[in-house]
């Protein structure tokens, strides 16, 4: 690809639209062109940022553009790329992006057969809604035909995502994993932080104040993980072979949170495993941790 600075049309004008636009914007490296099926959410989203505009129509976008990211749900993606196909006279030389992770380059089957080179670019971000939060230092799952690949990694050296490295993630059951462990990674975490903000609302604490606290706690664990790997985040009474502790617990949760006791049965286990691999567990404490979790709170009366 040239080294001159690209021409981004960017299509969507939702979170990822706003946050991978200015980013580019600001960085400085292209020249970023947005358009929506609304116009109006796109002149909002670039107003007030130096070198990112906005046009009224898709076709003004992709005129000029060498790199077209579309930035729309998931099921959006190839029904747009069939509109956008008489759009230009050629797409010979064109890249086409989209950032859908669960999926790969054959949505975009329609352009590719009018000579387009068509992948995948997926931030692994929690960008929310309006697209607040900060690309760089992000990951980015990275996909498809030469072309598309490089201009995927330039773009993402505009922004400061990192490209992740393996070779498993192009095929369908990859993807798949790949996007699980995003979920995983995040929304199921976000199920567990209501679940927790719940029971202590449940005892008395304000609503906001227990959020907080415990995405001060999450925080930590994560700041540990990242900072000590696994093990440095392992805590609690699992790690500490606590077999009363954890038994209390689990009838607390089957009385207040029958499903979060389920949750937290199933993630203890996989906590053992960890400690066990860790060395915080001898193998005679994981198989009494492991056979409490599966007998559950309600079947024994000693530990």
């Amino acid at each position: 690809m040239s080294a001159a600075r690209p021409a981004v049309a960017i299509v969507g004008a939702g979170g990822l639209a706003r946050a991978l636009s200015r980013a580019l914007a600001r960085s400085g490296g292209a020249r970023v062109t947005i358009a929506s099926r609304r116009p109006a959410a796109a002149a909002d989203l670039a107003r007030g940022v130096r070198g990112l505009r906005a046009v009224l129509r898709i076709e003004e976008a992709l005129a000029g553009a060498t790199i077209v990211v579309l930035a729309v749900p998931d099921r959006s993606i190839a029904p747009l790329a069939r509109v956008l196909v008489p759009l230009r006279p050629s797409w010979r030389g064109i890249v086409v992006l989209h950032a859908a992770g669960a999926y790969g380059p054959e949505r975009l089957a329609s352009l590719r057969a009018r000579g387009a080179a068509t992948g995948v670019l997926h931030p692994l971000a929690v960008l929310g809604a309006r697209g607040g939060a900060a690309l760089s230092g992000a990951y980015a799952r990275i996909e498809g035909q030469a072309a598309a690949r490089a201009a995927a990694r330039r773009l993402c050296g505009l922004v400061g995502l990192t490209p992740l490295r393996g070779s498993g993630l192009q095929s369908p059951q990859g993807r798949s994993s790949y996007h699980a462990a995003a979920s995983l990674a995040s929304n199921d975490l976000v199920a567990l932080l209501a679940a927790g903000q719940a029971l202590l609302v449940r005892r008395g604490v304000p609503k906001g104040q227990a959020l907080r606290a415990l995405t001060v706690l999450a925080g930590g664990a994560l700041k540990q993980a990242r900072d000590a790997g696994l093990v440095g985040a392992l805590t609690g009474p699992v790690v500490r072979n606590d077999a009363a502790t954890l038994l209390t617990q689990l009838r607390a949760l089957a009385k207040d949170d029958p499903a979060a006791a389920e949750a937290h049965r199933a993630l203890s286990l996989r906590l053992i495993d960890l400690a066990l691999a860790f060395g915080r567990l001898d193998k005679t404490a994981a198989r009494t941790l492991r056979q409490l979790l599966k007998r559950g709170p309600g079947r024994s009366a000693t530990v």
